[in-house]
């Protein structure tokens, strides 16, 4: 088989495609960039998930309050 039959060929082009992006993959899942970059991510996540605990906590406090006046008004 010719080298340009190779680079023709859809399974080589696979085969080589998939290499490169594991090769430059790894080197970038190791990098400080990645590092920075999944800490970061993970900071905002903590951070929404706590503001929506805090949100829910207020509605829940909001509709007993609510619940209690109309109680009180009946």
């Amino acid at each position: 088989m010719k080298i340009m039959d190779c680079i023709k060929d859809k399974k080589f082009l696979c085969f080589a495609g998939g290499f490169a992006a594991a090769t430059y993959g790894m080197k970038f899942l190791k990098s400080e960039k990645a590092r920075s970059m999944a800490v970061n991510g993970l900071a905002k996540g903590m951070k929404l998930k706590k503001d929506a605990l805090e949100a829910l906590q207020n509605m829940k406090e909001e509709a007993e309050d609510i619940y209690y006046d109309a109680d009180k008004s009946e």
